[in-house]
């Protein structure tokens, strides 16, 4: 049974859903707590985190003794989806990971397998601990536990790492060891996918959490870069990161992009000023089209918080196989030196805005920020 503490270090948890649900059946629920006096103390700490996140600070658990500790986590959540900016969701899914992965360290090896079960459905084994290691393969020596290899895939392809690939792993009988770290990690990481992936129908706010609402929302100006759109002329439309140019061309050759790709393509150009309709025209060719549908979606990236969503990073675009430098498909000198499809167009956009045809710049002027 978990304690208390755990209660409010693993929100995602069976347990920890439960007993918020003992306190707050659901968000109505949970606003009647916050309207109250009572409830000024979790808006206060929900808001304190969701501050910690945007300042990429490290996430601390109150524990007060009263139960609507529990609570904090559910506002601080609620503050973010009324905000509306995925940026912010990003920070917050980034930190609230960040927390997870460090507390687990602190965690028994049973209790840890069971919120695996129970929380993800994941059935992890334990691997025994002789005290010769010599008695165990060779193979398992440095390992701590066993899980199917279809669990580890909901999450390990994220990470872009070598030894995250399923290839480079030693499987048997479906089962894949993993180390007490690289658990811990998938569970951050699960919970991180969680926050991304989930969302909420939030009602009008109280006074007192709107009052928080707008002193985050206050503070996301300075905060997060906006990205102005960068208007395709003539001059630019050779800037093309390699990555994107490869979609590019796949879609105008009418291929089917999987949601990833067309994705990333479609919130790309948007974000460097083509019209809704331009993109549109885009992946007509595709034999699955279908017009009604592509509209809603390309409205959705454009429009969502107010500024449309922003391009997945290099980073994000490794772990999803999708970098055509880091596939050895292509090769381009600023790859080495940023770390955003953006970032690469600006600066390319620049240089032939400028006649530069000499990279040697990129060396004498910025450090390199990514390796192949």
């Amino acid at each position: 049974m978990a304690t208390e503490l755990q209660l409010r270090r693993y929100p995602f948890s069976r347990e920890s859903r439960q007993a918020v649900q003992s306190v707050a059946r659901d968000i109505g629920d949970l606003i009647e707590i916050a309207e109250e006096s009572r409830g000024n103390y979790i808006i206060r700490e929900a808001e304190n985190r969701v501050f910690a996140s945007l300042e990429q600070k490290e996430i601390t658990t109150v524990n007060t003794g009263d139960r609507n500790d529990l609570l904090i986590y559910q506002t601080a959540r609620l503050i973010v989806e009324k905000i509306g900016e995925h940026r912010l969701k990003e920070y917050q899914a980034e930190a609230e990971s960040k927390a997870v992965n460090k507390f687990l360290s602190n965690e028994r090896d049973e209790f840890v397998l069971e919120m695996c079960q129970s929380s993800f459905g994941w059935p992890v084994e334990p691997i025994s601990r002789r005290d010769m290691k010599e008695d165990l393969p060779h193979y398992l020596r440095n390992f701590d536990a066993k899980m199917h290899f279809e669990n580890f895939l909901e999450v390990a392809p994220r990470f872009h790492s070598n030894e995250w690939k399923l290839v480079n792993r030693y499987v048997e009988d479906g089962l894949v060891p993993v180390r007490k770290s690289e658990l811990h990690r998938l569970i951050s990481e699960k919970f991180k996918v969680l926050i991304l992936t989930s969302t909420l129908n939030v009602p009008t706010l109280p006074s007192n959490l709107t009052q928080a609402v707008q002193r985050i929302e206050s503070e996301i100006r300075s905060k997060i870069k906006k990205t102005d759109p960068i208007k395709i002329t003539a001059k630019t439309v050779n800037a093309l990161p390699p990555c994107i140019s490869a979609m590019h061309e796949s879609a105008l050759q009418g291929r089917n992009l999987p949601h990833m790709p067309r994705f990333t393509l479609a919130s790309f150009l948007l974000k460097i000023g083509m019209s809704q309709d331009e993109v549109l025209g885009i992946f007509k060719t595709a034999p699955d089209f279908v017009r009604g549908l592509a509209e809603y979606q390309v409205r959705h990236i454009a429009t969502k918080g107010g500024e449309g969503y922003t391009p997945p990073s290099c980073k994000t675009l490794r772990g999803n196989t999708l970098c055509t430098v880091a596939l050895g498909e292509a090769n381009d000198p600023l790859c080495e030196y940023i770390v955003h499809p953006l970032s690469f167009f600006e600066t390319r956009a620049w240089e032939i805005s400028n006649n530069v045809r000499d990279h040697s710049w990129y060396s004498r002027k910025r450090r390199k920020m990514q390796s192949f």
